[in-house]
């Protein structure tokens, strides 16, 4: 079969990246711009229309052909729709969203917009999403039974979407549990690991708010019967609904975690501020008798340095030997409350685990 080229940017013919085919139980069969907007819509099959960030002016002739109405067509031609289901009396519009990271670590969101008729499909894109050919590859396995009926696309591509949540979702969980890892090594918790927990958090945060709605989504499209889902196919689509309630599963959970990150760089963070700050005390502690005992043998009081420190050996006993001996005292006295209070500690995380 032939590949569709770009089409010159006329009435008749979008400048924006357009495919049409016309699919049945027989296969695939692409067709150009113009013998979509002529082709009569065949009885057994559909006729497939996949247009990416079209104007409004490349959307009249399918809005004319279809009966699709301006509401639709006007949510369709603005990005950034929320997931939902829409019922007009000719068509299903559909809104459902794909993920994937760029390179830079940002998430990047790929919108379709769907028009599901009797015997019609069309597809308006914002972002490069699936391929062409990946999704027909896709069509020609499902079974030949729904085939010649558009649901069977709007399973494909859905069944495609959530597929592509997958392995976004398994490096997600994976830098979180390397981040945490990180985040308990000594010196771990610096600028480098929040500047990771806000990037991580507001990618998590984003994807489960792109993929959330997806699964009332698919329970809205399992209510609404034919044309969108047939008897047959139910059982197709609860298998896709299934997978976006695990996805949004997991991710709500990447978000917990990457919420408790915080909690986790903040008890580091403390934790060492801690550690410091006793260290200090232990410091100033030891220095404070001995600087009371200089303070007082400094005194330049006539009767002190007469009479007290008038020999070379009170020198060395009431000054030198009395500061040792005081700062040996001081320095045990601060060991032994260390060692109390770390005992006391690891006492009260064995009755916390417990």
């Amino acid at each position: 079969m032939p590949e569709s080229a770009l089409l010159s940017p006329r009435l008749s013919s979008p400048a924006s990246t357009a495919h049409a085919a016309l699919l049945s139980a027989d296969g695939a069969q692409r067709i150009s711009w113009a013998q979509a907007l002529q082709q009569e819509i065949p009885e057994q099959g559909f006729i497939w229309i996949d247009i990416t960030d079209p104007t409004p002016e490349e959307l009249l002739p399918l809005q004319a052909k279809y009966g699709l109405h301006p509401l639709a067509i006007e949510d369709a031609l603005r990005a950034h729709q929320r997931a939902k289901v829409e019922s007009y009396p000719t068509f299903e519009f559909v809104v459902a969203h794909g993920i994937s990271a760029q390179l830079t670590g940002e998430l990047q969101v790929h919108e379709f917009n769907l028009f599901i008729g009797e015997r019609f499909f069309i597809s308006v894109r914002h972002g490069s999403g699936l391929p062409v050919a990946e999704i027909l590859d896709r069509w020609d396995r499902v079974p030949e039974s729904w085939q010649p009926d558009a649901s069977s696309l709007l399973y494909v591509l859905l069944d495609a979407l959530v597929d592509g949540y997958a392995p976004f979702v398994d490096d997600l969980e994976l830098d979180l549990r390397e981040l945490r890892r990180r985040l308990v090594e000594p010196d771990g918790a610096g600028n480098e690991e929040l500047r990771t927990i806000f990037e991580l958090t507001e990618v998590v945060h984003a994807a489960y708010a792109v993929a959330s709605p997806l699964a009332d989504v698919l329970h809205t499209l399992l209510r609404a019967g034919p044309p969108v889902v047939s008897p047959q196919e139910v059982p197709y689509f609860r298998d896709v609904r299934d997978h976006t309630q695990r996805v949004v599963e997991r991710l709500n959970l990447a978000r917990l975690t990457a919420d408790r990150a915080f909690d986790m760089y903040h008890a580091m963070e403390n934790q060492r501020q801690g550690a410091s700050s006793r260290q200090l005390t232990m410091v100033a502690t030891i220095f404070m008798p001995l600087t009371l005992v200089t303070g007082f043998f400094g005194q330049n009081f006539g009767f002190l340095v007469d009479k007290v420190i008038a020999s070379e050996p009170a020198f060395w006993i009431l000054c030198v030997g009395l500061e040792t001996l005081v700062a040996l005292v001081t320095i045990v006295l601060v060991r032994r409350i260390g060692k109390r209070n770390a005992g006391g500690q690891r006492r009260s995380s064995r009755r916390r685990a417990s």
